[in-house]
């Protein structure tokens, strides 16, 4: 699949200039363990046209149906999400004149639903499911959609081959074109469709394979295996009530489980300290990188990708729950290591 040109974002883009999709900064932070310093390199993806990572698994998902045929003009898109992929949908579908629907629940930040609305995507919001498998009414939703409008077109970002593959030729090309001294110790990804992580795991074990590949779940998520539970601080966008279709043994070195208010508070910290604005799914990669170089006195170098920013996301920095102490000491320790991060600069 050959890289497409740069995407403009729709009519909601801020500035003289829109943004566009791919070519998004790579930050580096230090935090200090022990007598020596890590460097965290943050790929902000923030930075993409409609403000996450998942512009990129958009335009990937729609050029693969146009390719096709399947997708065509004056049809609709259909598609089940948290914010993030419905916010990128939406926009790119009222540039390209297709109709969406977006399937989203409850707990969607309200800022992405607003935004969705304003490029004109129809919403439809199920009811929130108990033991962690609203994914389900949500995916039930949608075939409901496809039997009763022929026009209707499933994206589908569980199964769609095109989920990965732009993550392998676009996303991890640019880390590793932007690598320190072109390499890293190690990469931390979070999960949820889990097609970022397979994606980059690709791209990696032939570019870099000696670099460590981190894969970040949350407690109560079954993205990784094992069964579905209730999240009561659910973040949006990280970790999922089924099993990823994508993600395979061989692309993960590690496996890391953190409580949602583990990776809310990661947030705080590195807002605080650095003045970087990260969404829920990137503070638990930088706080699960954290906890793997402090077992690892080797892991000096490691890229964290982080897939928006927390400014849609109250909870990160409202709700008192990110402040009660997580019950394991290893990330309660973690934590206080994260409170000494500072921005570092790049050197040459």
């Amino acid at each position: 699949m050959a890289e497409p040109g740069p995407v403009v974002a729709g009519p909601l883009a801020a500035g003289p200039v829109a943004p566009t999709i791919g070519g998004t900064p790579l930050r580096p932070v230090r935090v200090p363990i022990g007598d020596r310093n890590v460097r965290f390199w943050l790929k902000l993806e923030a930075e993409n046209a409609f403000g996450s990572i998942k512009a990129r698994t958009a335009e990937a998902l729609l050029a693969v149906l146009e390719r096709s045929g399947t997708l065509r003009p004056g049809m609709r898109v259909v598609e089940s999400t948290s914010g993030n992929l419905g916010v990128a949908l939406a926009g790119l579908c009222a540039q390209r004149g297709y109709a969406c629907t977006l399937v989203v629940e409850p707990a969607t930040p309200r800022s992405s639903l607003e935004r969705m609305i304003a490029y004109g995507a129809d919403i439809v919001t199920v009811g929130e499911v108990l033991g962690g498998r609203t994914l389900g009414a949500r995916l039930r939703a949608v075939h409901d959609i496809l039997e009763s409008d022929r026009d209707a077109v499933w994206t589908n970002q569980y199964e769609s081959p095109a989920n990965p593959d732009v993550h392998e030729w676009w996303t991890a090309a640019e880390l590793v074109r932007d690598a320190p001294g072109g390499r890293y110790d190690a990469v931390a990804v979070a999960v949820s469709t889990g097609g970022t992580l397979a994606g980059i795991a690709r791209y990696f074990r032939r570019h870099l394979p000696d670099a460590r590949i981190m894969a970040v779940d949350a407690v109560g998520s079954a993205a990784l295996g094992g069964a579905p539970t209730d999240r009561p601080f659910k973040l949006m966008g990280y970790g999922s009530g089924q099993v990823s279709g994508f993600v395979r043994p061989e692309h993960r070195d590690h496996t890391v489980r953190l409580r949602d208010q583990a990776a809310a508070a990661a947030c705080r910290l590195v807002l605080r300290r650095t003045g970087i604005s990260l969404g829920g799914s990137s503070g638990a990669a930088v706080l699960a990188a954290l906890l793997l170089a402090r077992r690892d006195a080797s892991l000096r170098e490691i890229a964290c990708v982080c897939p928006d920013s927390g400014d849609k996301y109250a909870e990160l920095y409202a709700s008192p729950a990110v402040t009660v102490p997580d019950p394991d000491p290893e990330v309660r320790e973690a934590l206080t290591s994260l409170s000494r991060v500072y921005a570092a600069e790049r050197e040459c």
